[in-house]
Formats: C-alpha cells, structure tokens, sequence
C-alpha cells in the first residue's frame, strides 16, 4: 500500500484526488511506489520481485534516440550504482482494466539531492497471484527545461 507522502505525491498533494482513485487504481500505484522504493534503497531483489522477467525498460533520450533494456540490465544498474536516486511522479493517470493496469504520470529524478532530469512515466503492470508487477517501463528524458515540480523541493 502506498505511504502517506507517496499518495500525496501520486495525487499531486491534493487530498480529493487521492480519494478519487479506485481501489484497484490504489494497488497498481502502490507496486509503482514499491518500486520507486526498492530503486531508492538499490534493492535488486525487491526489483526482482516487483518486475516480471522480460520486462522491457525504453528510454526515449532527449535527442531522440530510443534505447530498450531488458529487465536484467536494470537490475545490473542498480546493483553497480552507488548514487542516491529518488524519483517522484504526480499526477498520476492510472487505467486498469481487470489484470491489466497503465500508469503515466510526470517525474522528476534526483541523483545524489540534485535534479538530474525529468519527464513522462508509463508503467505496464499485470496482476497475477502474487499481486500487481511491472511488465515494461516506458520513459521520456528531459535534461532542460523542467518544469518546477507541484511537490515541491526534494526534501
């Protein structure tokens, strides 16, 4: 389930809005926020947990360019990297239909406290037994011109 400051956040900060969400809606934003939270903590067998095998992450890069990483080649990065990540979304469309849920929201991403980038999410996540699991992570980069976020300075 999601935490106070992470519904707040999904939900821009405006407490109507968290209540308009759908109690399927509620469990596909918290496998997001779960996610987010084992990202944060550089937990690769959280992420295993989280994301289904094959799961395909596409980055569409500021110049255009589009790269496509398997769900093992996240797990590598965040294995090997020491840095601080924190990324946060507001906002949050979410769409289910029976076991099948989309998430598209705008982010921003924190390397060590400081803006690195932000842009468009868009999670596929699938229900099975075990609960909701991300099936592919599709993402914009913007490394300029971002837009202050409605949540305020990272904390």
């Amino acid at each position: 389930m999601l935490g106070v400051a992470a519904f707040s956040a999904l939900a821009g900060g405006n407490a109507q809005a968290k209540d308009a969400y759908s109690a399927l809606q509620r469990e596909a934003l918290g496998a997001v926020d779960a996610f987010f939270a084992a990202m944060a903590k550089h937990d690769v067998d959280a992420s295993r947990r989280l994301i289904l095998p094959g799961a395909s992450f596409v980055v569409v890069l500021p110049d255009g360019r589009v790269k496509v990483e398997p769900d093992s080649g996240y797990r590598d990065m965040l294995g090997k990297h020491k840095e601080a990540f924190r990324e946060r979304i507001w906002d949050a469309q979410v769409t289910v239909q029976g076991n099948l849920a989309q998430v598209w929201a705008p982010y921003d991403f924190h390397l060590d406290g400081k803006l690195s980038h932000c842009g468009i999410d868009s999670f596929s996540l699938v229900r099975g037994t075990d609960g909701w699991r991300i099936a592919g992570v599709s993402y914009t980069v913007q490394k300029t011109g971002c837009a202050p976020s409605p949540l305020g300075e990272l904390k």
